[in-house]
C-alpha cells in the first residue's frame, strides 16, 4: 500500500475546494435522480453550507488533504465527521477522493485506512457512509474494506 500523509485543509484552501465540491455533488445527484446539474446547484450549495457553516473550523469535521510524504504533492482528500446514528457515535465519511493522476495505485485503500485512524482518534469504533448508486469504484473499495 502506498504511503501518504494527511494534513488539515486551511481556510484559504477551503475557499478553492468549496465550489468544485458544490458542482460535483450537484452532478452526482443529477446523474442519480435523472435531473440536470443546474437544477440541483442551489440544493448542493445549501447542503454544503449547512454541513460546514464554519468551513474548516466546523465542529467535529475533519477536512484533510492527503499528500505524498516525499514530494508533498496532493494525492486527494478525506472529509470525515463524528456524528450520532442508530448505532451510537460513528465516524461518517463524506468524501474519500483520489486525484485522477493517482487512481488505480492503492491510494483509495490507503485513505480508507487513514479514515479508520481518524475514527479511532475521534473515539468511535464504527464508520458509516453513503455511496451514490453509479459509483462502482467506491462501492468496491468500501465493500472490500468491510
Amino acid at each position: 500500500m502506498p504511503e501518504l500523509k494527511l494534513r488539515a485543509m486551511t481556510a484559504e484552501e477551503f475557499e478553492g475546494w468549496r465550489l468544485p465540491q458544490i458542482i460535483e455533488y450537484a452532478a452526482e445527484m443529477a446523474r442519480n435522480a435523472g435531473r440536470t446539474t443546474e437544477d440541483l446547484m442551489a440544493r448542493s450549495e445549501r447542503e454544503l453550507g449547512e454541513l460546514l457553516p464554519d468551513g474548516v473550523d466546523t465542529q467535529g469535521h475533519r477536512l484533510l488533504f492527503a499528500q505524498d510524504p516525499g514530494t508533498g504533492e496532493r494525492i486527494g482528500w478525506l472529509r470525515i465527521v463524528e456524528r450520532d446514528s442508530d448505532a451510537g457515535k460513528v465516524a461518517w465519511i463524506y468524501d474519500i477522493v483520489v486525484e485522477e493522476a493517482f487512481r488505480g495505485k492503492g491510494y483509495g485503500r490507503a485513505l480508507m485506512v487513514q479514515a479508520e485512524v481518524q475514527a479511532r482518534e475521534m473515539g468511535v469504533g464504527r464508520i458509516e457512509l453513503n455511496v451514490f448508486a453509479d459509483n462502482a469504484v467506491a462501492k468496491t473499495l468500501y465493500e472490500s474494506s468491510g
